[in-house]
């Protein structure tokens, strides 16, 4: 089989686009591709196809991959036939070819950058990824890391909102889940301390239902730099991929075109959880989709309920609550746990020096949030 193969994405933008139109354009080329989009917003295509080294777009070729046209000439094609706006890996074609890539002018290059507040989900942009404060969507956050817990007070301070937290074992370790609820489709994707990693974000509001993976403190969810994971259940896919096309042509395709990546980092992530199960949950719609996703990592059904809205954080066993208070007040309680916590495991000769250490870190903390506060 030509090759080596490897996934290239891109983007279609124009006035009016109908997903299997364009994939039966692409099915009759011969050219193995997937499709996502959301129901309302088909004028925006993500496009995913196989090219080689050369820039060859992998096409069907009975029992294996062959070389097909340049990703230059399909960007040209596509754009051609559907009057659309075309961009795939720095290739910029379509009806209006004209524009500089990077324009903010409503052109793919635009439609291809993360969504600012407001804007994520089936609005348009990447789903779950936000540049400044969203005020306007409500959202019910669960956020599964090993940050401990005497941080929770200074995070309900940070976002002005109540806070719950509950202990949560993950395949032996020991890590806690961190819940909100309200507007702000921001929540749990920026503010975190180098020991909260990685990070693990479901989300729910009342367009999409999102997962989102920051494996480690360099993780930028604004640019989706490599690591990062992310999966909407809202979102619609189609594999363009002949009915009878050869297991090892159907095999690289899934492989290199599905969510097989997202999945195994998902699952990396997460001591004990099931690869197989995390990878089959991405398939399915919507809730359910999502519920199958927090049993496959080991969690309990009860978070998909508080994801859900069938239940609040406060249910979950153990959990307790921390309310937004005045900065000093947070930084003193959030003291006091830590102090509590080092004071049931470390023989009481050590306390003090660990006290000692706990207030500079804590102090440190209260740095952070003084400078997040005033952005």
């Amino acid at each position: 089989m030509a090759g080596p193969w490897n996934r290239t994405e891109g983007v279609l933008v124009a006035a009016s686009l109908d997903p299997g139109a364009v994939a039966d354009h692409l099915g009759r080329a011969g050219i193995l591709a997937r499709l996502e989009w959301y129901p309302g917003t088909e004028h925006l295509l993500s496009l995913a196809v196989l090219t080689d080294p050369d820039g060859a777009v992998g096409t069907a070729g009975g029992s294996e991959v062959l070389p097909g046209p340049e990703l230059a000439a399909l960007a040209d094609d596509l754009g051609t036939a559907f009057e659309a706006d075309v961009l795939m890996d720095g290739v910029h074609s379509g009806h209006e070819a004209d524009r500089t890539v990077g324009d903010d002018d409503g052109s793919a290059a635009a439609a291809a950058r993360p969504a600012t507040a407001g804007e994520g989900g089936p609005e348009g942009g990447v789903p779950g990824v936000v540049e400044a404060e969203d005020t306007e969507h409500d959202a019910r956050t669960v956020v599964l890391t090993p940050m401990p817990v005497h941080q929770v007070p200074l995070h309900a301070t940070l976002l002005g909102r109540p806070v719950t937290v509950a202990e949560q074992a993950v395949g032996g370790e020991s890590r806690r889940l961190v819940m909100t609820t309200g507007p702000g489709r921001e929540l749990g994707v920026l503010g975190w301390e180098s020991d909260a990693y990685p990070v693990l974000r479901l989300q729910v509001d009342a367009e999409d239902r999102t997962a989102l993976l920051l494996p480690g403190p360099e993780s930028d969810a604004d640019d989706l730099d490599e690591g990062v994971a992310l999966v909407s259940w809202a979102m619609r896919s189609r594999y363009v991929l002949p009915d009878d096309a050869a297991a090892p042509v159907r095999t690289l395709v899934e492989d290199l075109l599905g969510d097989g990546e997202d999945a195994a980092a998902f699952a990396a992530a997460v001591p004990g959880s099931d690869p197989v199960a995390v990878a089959a949950s991405l398939g399915r719609p919507g809730a359910e989709g999502m519920a199958a996703f927090v049993v496959a990592l080991g969690l309990p059904p009860a978070v998909a309920d508080v994801l859900e809205g069938r239940a609040e954080p406060a249910d979950l066993p153990g959990a307790r609550t921390h309310e937004a208070e005045p900065l000093p007040r947070a930084a003193a309680r959030s003291a006091r746990l830590a102090f509590e916590g080092q004071a049931a495991a470390t023989p009481p000769a050590k306390v003090a020096v660990r006290a000692g250490i706990v207030a500079l870190g804590v102090l440190a903390v209260v740095a952070v949030v003084r400078a997040a506060r005033r952005r």
